[in-house]
């Protein structure tokens, strides 16, 4: 008998994970639908490069404007009915893109889309956190990252191949309606998935009563010190992802005179290694609890390596090595990093909670591109390898110390 319950709770697993990974795979498959297609936006509306730009930052910047106010949503009305709205958004506006009459009519859809792209984060990580068993959570939190890492390695090659067939406009109203059918398709499964909704008291009293004392909530929650870390953890995780996916290639062509199909076949196997990493890390974080640890020892690594190709002009076996064990590491620690910031969100409050540290992952991605683009243009190419270090001791820094301010708080609750 116990075992034939546990097949079903293994199948009811799988099931989550998969429906709750195709949306975060249709996340990431949108957020890379309309840069391909820019050759054919820029004579259409007749703009420039800079202009396009400006539509995707328009849109990433209203997916990060709102990501915070849609974890509280998802904590107070449950995240299948934000997730739906979020995916309905998304689809709808780069679809109807594909029938935008002018540019600023696109620039307005791009920024709907935007939006319905904010939900993905808070929500998927409720749904998970409340539905899978927590033996198996280290491995659905990476098998759902890299859903979305395949989201966005498939769409490029699948925009580029519908428009060549049938012209961009189509290709893009292709996506929205393909985006739709995903949401019939989970609309129709959303009774297997639980949600961890915040208890609701007729009373204020009771809301307090509801709550430990030690623990904060709202915004209060948000600015407490533990949060803050995680939010500045995930904004260094994502300035080094984007210093090493935009500027390692040009560093190393730069710094040591490396060729540059090899520096561009060095970061493809990073790449490769980064995503491979995310599985295997889910099958570390299911093992052990000291997810700090492993964390701890990637960005130690990823310092050492950094400065080693800062200050070697490497051979091609022992370049590509390192890189590709920064990037296994890198992988290793996205579900390790989820897994942290599971074990620190109180219940509850885990929509809110994880919006906000995502939002420092656009903050990352936004800032990273500016320093690094400096040190190049003032002919400091080992300082993006110096800066990249700097980073993982900074996230050194933020992993470690929310656990220690946890436990003093536990202890001064308790005294």
């Amino acid at each position: 008998m116990s075992t034939a319950v546990a097949t079903d709770r293994e199948r009811r697993d799988l099931k989550i994970l998969a429906l709750i990974s195709v949306g975060h795979f249709m996340s990431h498959f949108f957020s890379l639908t309309l840069p391909p297609l820019f050759i054919y936006l820029r004579e259409a509306f007749n703009v420039s490069y800079a202009e396009l730009g400006l539509l995707m930052a328009l849109s990433y910047g209203a997916s990060a404007v709102v990501q915070v106010p849609v974890g509280f949503l998802v904590d107070r009305f449950g995240a299948k009915l934000v997730l739906t709205v979020g995916l309905t958004l998304l689809s709808l506006g780069y679809g109807l893109v594909g029938l935008a009459p002018t540019f600023w009519v696109a620039i307005a859809l791009a920024m709907l889309a935007g939006i319905g792209n904010s939900v993905f984060h808070p929500a998927d990580y409720v749904i998970l956190n409340s539905s899978i068993s927590p033996s198996r959570m280290g491995r659905a939190f990476s098998i759902h990252t890299f859903a979305g890492h395949l989201g966005t390695a498939v769409a490029p090659v699948s925009m580029i191949l519908l428009s060549d067939l049938f012209g961009w406009r189509t290709a893009l109203i292709a996506a929205g309606l393909f985006g739709l059918a995903v949401m019939l398709a989970l609309l129709t499964q959303w009774n297997s998935i639980r949600e961890d909704v915040a208890p609701k008291p007729k009373k204020k009293d009771q809301a307090a009563a509801a709550l430990p004392a030690a623990v904060p909530d709202g915004l209060a929650l948000l600015f407490s010190k533990p949060i803050v870390l995680f939010f500045l953890f995930f904004a260094t995780l994502s300035m080094t992802s984007s210093g090493i996916n935009a500027f390692a290639v040009t560093a190393l062509v730069t710094l040591h005179g490396t060729p540059l199909a090899i520096a561009s076949m060095a970061l493809t196997v990073y790449l490769f290694c980064s995503a491979t990493g995310i599985l295997i890390g889910g099958e570390i974080s299911d093992r052990t609890q000291r997810h700090d640890v492993v964390a701890a020892i990637v960005f130690v690594m990823t310092a050492v390596f950094s400065l080693l190709l800062a200050w070697f002009d490497l051979p091609l076996a022992i370049l590509v090595a390192l890189m590709a064990i920064m990037g296994l590491g890198q992988g290793i620690t996205r579900p390790a990093r989820d897994m942290m910031l599971r074990a620190t969100a109180p219940k509850g409050s885990v929509g809110k909670v994880f919006g906000f540290v995502s939002a420092g992952i656009m903050v990352g991605s936004t800032l990273a591109p500016i320093p690094f683009g400096y040190l190049l243009d003032v002919g400091r190419p080992d300082w993006v390898f110096y800066l990249i270090a700097i980073f993982m001791v900074i996230s050194l820094f933020t992993v470690l110390t929310p656990k220690e301010i946890a436990e003093k708080g536990v202890q001064e609750a308790k005294a």
